[in-house]
């Protein structure tokens, strides 16, 4: 059995690959079953707010899959190790899981970006996840990267948390004007009976 040193260091890259994998898949599986272009940001201008969430996940992601093969790198990121770094593998873990969760309940209405409208028949997702949250795959992310504090706790990872709740708070706004504007009635309904978060 791997020891908790271990499973801090090498879980977190294992984990982004995972997640990195199933995206991929997720991606050509919409769109060779069901025709749908997930990649919604592609072929317009991205919002400031989507470039710097981004960006912000990429260097996190980076940092963590290189903190195995360059040891001296959480010396220079100021990163203060503990004894309970494990504990945000399993946290990283259970934030992807919700997210791939979330991601399968949306079915073919899942998107990466604000598309410029919906399809004709796109429904209004509410079940699965949805029922508890308005938001479960960006509760997904925040865990994930509160995960990623408690591996390496230190600036570049508390400012990546940071970072990624003002980003993703603000991508949600832009995302619930879009929702009010296409399903009117029914996303206020879904909105009074449902939490932002939790």
């Amino acid at each position: 059995m791997p020891s908790t040193f271990t499973i801090s260091l090498y879980g977190p890259p294992f984990l982004i690959g995972l997640a990195l994998l199933w995206g991929f898949a997720r991606i050509l599986y919409l769109r060779q079953t069901a025709g749908v272009s997930v990649l919604a940001v592609l072929g317009r201008k991205r919002s400031p707010v989507e470039i710097c969430a981004g960006v912000t996940a990429v260097v996190l992601d980076l940092y963590l899959i290189a903190r195995p093969f360059w040891p001296a790198l959480d010396d220079r990121v100021m990163m203060q190790p503990h004894g309970y770094a494990h504990w945000g593998v399993a946290l990283m873990a259970v934030g992807i899981l919700i997210a791939v969760i979330s991601q399968v309940d949306m079915g073919r209405s899942w998107r990466i970006g604000l598309p410029d409208k919906l399809d004709e028949d796109q429904p209004l997702i509410t079940g699965g996840l949805y029922q508890f949250s308005r938001n479960p795959i960006y509760v997904g992310i925040m865990l994930f990267v509160l995960g990623a504090v408690v591996v390496a706790p230190g600036p570049l990872t508390i400012a990546s948390l940071v970072l990624t709740w003002i980003f993703i708070s603000l991508i949600i706004r832009a995302e619930e004007d879009f929702l009010t504007r296409e399903f009117g009635d029914a996303f206020e309904t879904y909105k009074a009976r449902v939490r932002r978060w939790l």
